[in-house]
């Protein structure tokens, strides 16, 4: 399970869930960075699934995780690999990006999926697409400006790129199928400007 939702998002996505495997049996719960809609309900699920452990980057567990779960969590350092038996999840660090401290972020090999998190974020439909994503969560962070744009950011998305993943599945908005690693570029280069541009930075008096 990558993102656990809040507290009251509970019921629900343990109901979907259940249409997938019984709640019991889930064994790893994950999500992109501490912040109420990605482990809100975190605790709820570890009464629920009695074998599960949480698995977040090292950062996250020394500076929050290891407080917040009632059950001590699995630390992952960068690349690590998660082995699933079918699946293979690796983790990524991706410190600020899009934004925290403790961000990282999950690439299934198999299927070369990256669940993405806040990356791209956008308005609309959680559906799948194989249309444009870049633009919309250019608009998208042109109106809440939720991406800490640092000298890290760009960087950290061409590395993702590099996994060439085939499909991005996204926390907020339409996952997307197709060219990811063009995706990500286009999305870095967008960021590497607004850096360039001092995006976000006030006027200097």
């Amino acid at each position: 399970l990558f993102h656990c939702g809040m507290r009251g998002l509970f019921p629900a996505v343990s109901a979907a869930l259940n249409t997938i495997l019984p709640i019991e049996k889930l064994r790893w719960i994950s999500f992109g960075h501490v912040e109420a809609d990605e482990c809100g309900a975190m605790n709820q699920w570890l009464a629920a699934a009695p074998l599960a452990e949480v698995a977040v980057g090292a950062l996250g567990c020394d500076v929050s995780v290891r407080d917040l779960a009632d059950r001590p969590p699995r630390s992952l350092a960068d690349s690590e690999v998660l082995d699933l038996g079918d699946r293979r999840v690796r983790y990524f660090a991706t410190p600020h990006v899009p934004h925290g401290w403790d961000a990282g972020l999950l690439f299934e090999e198999s299927t070369a999926t990256l669940l993405c998190g806040d990356l791209f974020t956008h308005l609309g439909a959680a559906v799948l697409t194989e249309g444009d994503i870049v633009g919309p969560a250019i608009a998208a962070e042109r109106t809440f400006m939720a991406t800490a744009i640092t000298p890290a950011t760009a960087p950290t998305l061409r590395r993702l790129s590099e996994l060439n993943p085939r499909t991005l599945a996204l926390m907020h908005g339409a996952s997307f199928n197709g060219d990811g690693r063009t995706a990500l570029r286009d999305l870095a280069d967008y960021y590497q400007q607004e850096l360039l541009n001092g995006a976000g930075c006030p006027p200097v008096s």
